[in-house]
Parts: C-alpha cells; structure tokens; sequence
C-alpha cells in the first residue's frame, strides 16, 4: 500500500511511501475510531470490475449491525493480516464471508466484526464516482459470487468481443 507524505516544511513536496498491512491497519482503524473516512489507492484486481487498482476509495466506519449483503467491507484477513476490500457474501450471527468479485473460486473465510475496518463507501477512478450498484445490484452480484457464477458471467462479454474482433479481420 501508497501512502503519502510531506518531505520538508519549508517547500511542500509529496512522496509515496509503502505502508506495511500492519501500518495500514493501523492507520484505518484511527481514522475511523475518531468517526472519520479515509481514502486510498486500492491495490489488485481481485474486485474487478467494479474497483479496479489504483482507484481511490473511502472507508467509513460501519458498525457490525448495519452491515448487509452486497456491502464492500475493509477488513484484516485473519490469516495473511493483509488489508483487503472485498463484498460480503453471506452473514452469520456475528461474523461474515466475504469474496473478491473477480475471484473465482476462493472466499476469505469468516471475518469476525474485530477484524472488520470499515465500509467502503465511495469510489473514484480518475477523480470521478464510480457506482458499485444499488441495494439489490450488491445484492445480487454477492449471490452471484457466492455461487461462482460472477466471474464465469463477467468472461462472456470479454469472449464475445474477442469471437467478433477476429470475424472483422
């Protein structure tokens, strides 16, 4: 992960600096103790195509009652303790399964509300809203994924295009 700082006082100059997952963590779980969001870059592909690496998205502090399927969760994986953005697929008394929407197979196991950061709330690509679907859209995408059908559907327009690119030459 990027962050940012200020090199000298005297003449403002921004520099990236890699975080460490812990640092990460850390810095998001300040942020949304004092009822902040924070934003930053998100990393990879395994959203796609809803958050596509590099777009910058806000996280805001979301209480474990208000969390629904479909919701974008930042949340510690309990097994790596990397830092990852990924929709909830099913709820289960007081813990959660979340997915990547561009992961095919693989969940990330039950995330319990301590390891839960915040909620994903906004995201911009190139300074501009990106729309991760309304209450049912999330809806649906989670059942979707849950049931490996999310990625398989997202590939046919990718083929279909490709069938059609090799016909026109």
């Amino acid at each position: 992960m990027t962050a940012y700082q200020i090199d000298d006082a005297r003449t403002p100059k921004l520099t990236k600096r890699s975080l460490a997952p812990a640092e990460l963590a850390a810095l998001i779980r300040a942020a949304i103790a004092d009822g902040h969001h924070i934003s930053f870059n998100a990393p990879g592909s395994s959203m796609l195509p809803f958050i596509r690496s590099e777009d910058k998205i806000f996280v805001a502090p979301a209480g474990f009652d208000s969390i629904r399927v479909g919701d974008v969760l930042v949340f510690v994986q309990p097994k790596s303790g990397h830092v990852i953005a990924h929709r909830v697929v099913k709820l289960q008394g007081s813990r959660v399964l979340c997915k990547g929407d561009n992961v095919p197979a693989l969940f990330d196991g039950w995330i319990y509300s301590e390891d839960i950061l915040g909620r994903v709330v906004k995201v911009q690509r190139h300074g501009k809203p990106v729309r991760l679907g309304l209450r049912l859209g999330k809806s649906l995408i989670a059942w979707l994924s849950r049931k490996k059908v999310l990625v398989p559907l997202m590939n046919i327009p990718r083929r279909v295009k490709r069938v059609l690119s090799a016909l026109q030459m």
